[in-house]
């Protein structure tokens, strides 16, 4: 995949943004894309801009790019945009090409005398036209119209590559120069430096933050509006504000006087809550616990840890009936001091009738009569027909439910990246504008460690720190692709599960662990079984904890069951506009 700046087209016509998409998936990963790049130095106007400049081993090569109808008639050019007003140019697409690619030349020459030898050329693509017309100033050659626009367009590249050398060749009786990796890296600095983009990325995210904390403090606000209410279910999405809410809703409860058990299903959620609550009037009525942690404590207690270690099953029967069976009869045997108010937060990862037995054993009045608030996200419920069961079951006990439907943790690239790879829609609603979230394709383990190394690297040139960013993985770390791997981008790797989270450098987590946690920047790895059913509730719960970048990690033997996974995506959402 081409390196493409910038890395979404703004406010294009409908056939650049269709040869934007193409470049962006058929050119070498070490090529770069410029579009729209503007020349003040254009020899026939005061500023001329280019629609694409293709910087490639093959060549550096000018694209003018020609959407919907194009004739010529009595020696004036029409073009006809789908969408736009036909206009008017005494410049055929060729000459505009054509002096635009002088124009970039000399300025390249000016600059950096040593790109003076390297191959330039120009193109014209027209991705809705087939164009039959013959005249001495067309060029066939360098024409790619509709009725060729199928093919790959590194062919096409390569097509240009050949055609130029040999006019270079017929013209001057040499070859020109093909350009070297690092020289493509240095002619994109001086066109389009790193300055503007690092900027741009570092001041997006102060921005970003200022923006969802608006929208959390909002979702806040409507969830109070439960507060009269002794029993609640809370659902919604991720990104919905759930855990931020439940965090609230303790503090207030506990501030009332009530003693409170926080549960959740995350270790490391544990943790955050936590710390979260510190320095909050009344946290010292609030016990937050990760509700394996606790069950297994009383089970020790009781002694009955040897029936825990004994027992055999998968891991849905395991959390889901023995563990709260045998907590059950430790409560009995060893006793268990209840509380005034639950709240659960993950809930639904506690939702079968065995959890809550022990849940009715945990709170003052049980399930039916106590004072209970549960949060939950109805898209991760991993227990099938028993979460139905328990659900009617709580139902006889009266709660008050309500619903969060819109996402105040995400950007709308977030939550589109995270919707395809996982084939589960996130909401969209409440969701703000942020920075591309383009999947990073790699073809085996060292260039996947080269290219996450530069990833963090450009990162940090962005002003963004080792805390702003998660590597998550389907995998533990011994088992997944940063196996042995100790520095990335500089940073020291850091397993989250093994430190405090007061480590400088990078942190590495499993998406399992990270569940209900968040952070600016997501670093995805390990992500296959693309569009396996078995696979999307993980990638839809990790994914999800970007805030405000996304960057899945995909090897390319899996690039094709992505991209059928997007032109489903692209089916949902048509859909859905439809109605």
């Amino acid at each position: 995949m081409a390196v493409l700046i910038p890395d979404t087209p703004k406010d294009c016509p409908h056939g650049e943004r269709w040869v934007f998409d193409r470049f962006q998936r058929d050119l070498d990963d070490d090529w770069v894309v410029l579009h729209s790049l503007g020349l003040v130095e254009h020899e026939r106007k005061l500023w001329g801009e280019i629609d694409f400049v293709v910087l490639s081993t093959k060549g550096i090569f000018v694209i003018e790019v020609k959407g919907g109808k194009v004739s010529c008639r009595n020696g004036v050019w029409i073009y006809a945009n789908p969408g736009r007003e036909p206009y008017t140019r005494k410049e055929s697409p060729w000459a505009q090409a054509s002096s635009a690619m002088f124009a970039l030349r000399k300025h390249l020459k000016k600059v950096a005398p040593e790109t003076e030898g390297l191959l330039f050329g120009y193109g014209v693509v027209m991705p809705h036209e087939i164009f039959s017309t013959e005249g001495p100033e067309i060029d066939t050659a360098v024409l790619l119209d509709r009725s060729e626009f199928g093919r790959n367009l590194r062919f096409y590249i390569g097509d240009l590559m050949r055609h130029w050398q040999a006019a270079h060749l017929k013209s001057h009786g040499r070859a020109q120069r093909l350009p070297t990796s690092e020289q493509i890296r240095k002619i994109r600095q001086l066109l389009r430096p790193d300055v503007e983009s690092a900027f741009s990325l570092g001041s997006w995210f102060t921005g970003l933050e200022r923006e969802l904390l608006q929208l959390t403090n909002a979702q806040i606000k409507a969830a109070r509006g439960v507060a009269n209410n002794p029993r609640t279910v809370v659902s919604g999405r991720a990104g919905t504000g759930k855990t931020i809410i439940a965090i609230d809703r303790a503090s207030r409860l506990a501030e009332a006087g009530n003693s409170v058990l926080y549960l959740c299903f995350n270790q490391l959620l544990s943790r955050h809550v936590n710390e979260a609550l510190r320095g909050e009037p009344a946290a010292n009525r609030i016990r937050v616990r990760h509700i394996h942690s606790l069950f297994r404590g009383v089970i020790d207690q009781a002694r009955l840890g040897d029936q825990l270690r004994e027992a055999h099953g998968n891991n849905i029967d395991l959390f889901g009936r023995i563990y709260p069976q045998i907590f059950v009869d430790a409560v009995l045997t060893a006793g268990v001091e209840p509380v005034d108010v639950l709240v659960i937060d993950e809930a639904q990862d506690v939702m079968t009738e065995s959890n809550l037995d022990a849940l009715d054993l945990l709170l003052r009045d049980g399930l039916r009569r106590g004072r209970w608030h549960m949060f939950l996200d109805p898209m991760q419920n991993i227990y099938g027909r028993d979460s139905e069961v328990a659900a009617a079951r709580l139902r006889e006990a009266g709660f008050a439910s309500y619903e969060l439907v819109e996402n105040c943790r995400n950007t709308s690239q977030v939550a589109s990246q995270t919707s395809i790879i996982s084939g589960i829609d996130m909401v969209h609603d409440g969701t703000i504008d942020g920075p591309s979230c383009d999947c990073v394709f790699f073809r085996d383990i060292d260039d996947f460690r080269a290219k996450l190394d530069k990833e963090v690297s450009l990162l940090r040139a962005a002003g963004l720190d080792g805390k702003d960013m998660i590597i998550l993985s389907t995998r533990k770390r011994d088992n997944s692709l940063l196996a042995g791997v100790e520095i990335i981008g500089g940073l020291p790797v850091i397993d989250l599960a093994m430190d405090n989270g007061a480590g400088k450098g990078i942190y590495y987590a499993t998406m399992q662990a990270f569940k209900g946690l968040e952070r600016r920047v997501v670093l995805a790895i390990d992500v296959d079984w693309i569009g396996d059913e078995n696979f999307s509730m993980l990638h839809y719960a990790g994914l999800s904890r970007a805030r405000g970048l996304l960057r899945p990690f995909i090897a390319d033997s899996d690039r094709r069951r992505y991209e059928a996974q997007a032109v489903l995506y692209g089916e949902r959402i048509g859909k859905r506009d439809l109605h």
